[in-house]
Order: structure tokens, then C-alpha cells, then sequence
């Protein structure tokens, strides 16, 4: 088979695979991948596209792939090589990347076309990684309403649209594999898939600062007085004499109904409790109340972590 025979084929199958999913890609309206944009607005590696289209392709006929993640020494596939290879180029760092408002209605698409074939495991795959582009489209990483302003409005329009499915494919997951949630291993994996649902549903900007942190160090300073709080920065959750300073909040297990989405507090502590994440209890810290030790000033932990820049 010639190159362009080759070439010829991979683009038929991934068009193959677009069409599973046709009536939503008409609906999200994702840049085509013949468009230049990709070549303007690229991944912490260059232009992502060809790692993209390839998702769509039968695992079987895409190419032998090096691994950006060179430390990872786990045997996998082209198929899983190629994801990973997006997830690097989109996360690096956790910084946002400009391709990342590309590529979110292809993951909205994935996730549909996984959902149809009721793979739980790749469903989860592409709710993690929604989740942590997410988490860094916030003003802290150069995201949000300023960003938008500077992208094409088309690029946009397709971007929100394909966030809100992302959305409630999310909230479908949850309803339907909670079980099979409780089961995975290890704990961190929990922790890591539970932050990544708050920043699709609940609060990107305090997704972030979690991740940042690994549920462990809890940067803020006092908009007060200034004061910056190095300990709890350096040693946070590892100390337990810092945890004096925050009054937790009160507890709210088993006050939610599974369904709403309205209260972060509420949803997020059940959803850490009843996947069984071992920190469970450092939810109501991050939601507590911290007095500033030098003036006294009050205010929710997580909400001062946020103000940090």
C-alpha cells in the first residue's frame, strides 16, 4: 500500500468512526481537521490533530506511536499511546493550551461514541482528561472570558457546546457506574477522577487548586491583610497543627439525592464518601471556615486558594 493509499484509508475509517456520532457532531460543529486553526492554535507539542482524528479509527489499523510520557514504562497499545499523547499535549504542567478549545468537542464526541459501545473504562479515560482541561480554563492559567474573547466565536460556540455535553454524559456516567467507581484501584485514582467531575461540575478554580496540590498543600494569602500563609502552603494537610486554624464545615453525608448539581459542597462530599477516598475528611477543611492568624479575618479556605495568582 502506497502512503497516499494509506493515508486515503485512514481518513475513510475516521470518518467511519465521525459518523457513529453523526447527529451530535452536527450539533457541536467541531473545526474540521482540514481546517488551519489547528496549525495556529497547537498543544504544549505542536498541532494535535492527527492524535485526535486517530481516536476515531479501528485500534487495529493506526500506526506504531512513541510515547510523549517517556517515564511511563506500562505495555500499551497505538490506540492507548495516541490518548496519552493528547492528554500530555493538553495538560502539561496543567497549563491550558490553546487547542484544548479544538479538541473539547472531539472528547464530547469520544465519550459519546463510548458511551454507545458501553465501555466504562475509556468513558472514565475521557471524563478525566475533560476534567483536567477544564480545571486550567480559569483566569489563573490565562482561561476564561478574556481568553474566549481573544478565539474565533465559531471555536467558541462549538467549545461551550460541547462542554454542557460533556456535562451531562458526565452526570449519566456517575448515575449508571457508581458501583463499578467504588471499585477502582488505587485510592488516588478516586481522588483524582472525584476532582476532575468538580471541575466539570462544580468549581474549575477549586479543581485546580486541588490538583495542584494533591489534596495537600492549601496556598492562600489574607485579602485582608496580606498575611501569606507559608506553613500552610509548605506542610497544609500534612500538619495537623495547621488544621487548627480552619473550623471544618459541618458534615452533609447522606443529604444528597444523587441528582443535583446545585450545591458543590453537598454533591462533592457524598460523591468522595461513597467512593470510599481515603482524605474524604479533608473536604470539609477545604470547604471550612480559616481565620487569618495575624488579624483575624475569616473565610472559606477553598475560596481564599482560589483568590491566589
Amino acid at each position: 500500500m502506497t502512503k497516499q493509499e494509506q493515508s486515503d484509508m485512514w481518513k475513510a475509517e475516521i470518518e467511519k468512526g465521525l459518523n457513529k456520532v453523526k447527529e451530535l457532531r452536527m450539533q457541536l460543529k467541531p473545526v474540521e481537521f482540514t481546517s488551519k486553526l489547528w496549525e495556529i492554535y497547537q498543544g504544549a507539542y505542536g498541532d494535535v490533530r492527527e492524535d485526535v482524528a486517530f481516536l476515531f479509527c479501528p485500534k487495529e489499523l493506526i500506526p506504531d506511536t512513541e510515547k510523549l510520557r517517556r517515564l511511563d514504562d506500562e505495555e500499551k497499545d497505538s490506540y492507548e499511546i495516541i490518548f496519552d499523547n493528547l492528554s500530555e499535549n493538553l495538560t502539561h504542567q496543567l497549563s491550558l493550551y490553546h487547542a484544548s478549545y479544538l479538541v473539547m468537542p472531539y472528547l464530547a464526541l469520544l465519550l459519546e461514541l463510548k458511551r454507545q459501545e458501553g465501555d466504562f473504562d475509556w468513558q472514565m479515560k475521557v471524563i478525566v482528561l475533560a476534567g483536567d482541561v477544564l480545571a486550567t480554563d480559569i483566569p489563573y492559567c490565562g482561561g476564561g472570558s478574556e481568553r474566549e474573547a481573544l478565539m474565533p466565536e465559531e471555536v467558541m460556540d462549538s467549545y461551550r457546546r460541547s462542554v454542557a455535553v460533556v456535562q451531562e454524559r458526565t452526570k449519566e456516567f456517575l448515575g449508571q457506574y457508581m458501583d463499578r467507581l467504588k471499585e477502582m484501584e488505587p485510592d488516588w485514582k478516586r481522588q483524582y477522577f472525584c476532582t476532575d467531575v468538580l471541575a466539570i461540575l462544580g468549581d474549575r478554580e477549586a479543581a485546580f487548586q486541588m490538583l495542584m496540590g494533591q489534596w495537600e498543600q492549601c496556598p492562600l494569602s489574607c485579602p485582608d491583610c496580606g498575611y501569606y500563609d507559608e506553613e500552610m502552603e509548605a506542610d497544609g494537610f500534612y500538619d495537623r497543627e495547621q488544621l487548627e486554624k480552619i473550623e471544618p464545615a459541618p458534615s452533609v453525608i447522606g443529604k444528597w439525592d444523587g441528582k443535583s448539581y446545585e450545591d458543590t459542597y453537598v454533591w462533592f462530599s457524598n460523591l468522595v464518601h461513597l467512593l470510599g477516598v481515603e482524605d474524604e475528611w479533608k473536604v470539609a477543611y477545604y470547604f471550612g471556615t480559616y481565620t487569618c492568624p495575624v488579624c483575624g479575618s475569616k473565610g472559606v479556605l477553598i475560596e481564599w486558594m482560589k483568590e491566589m495568582e
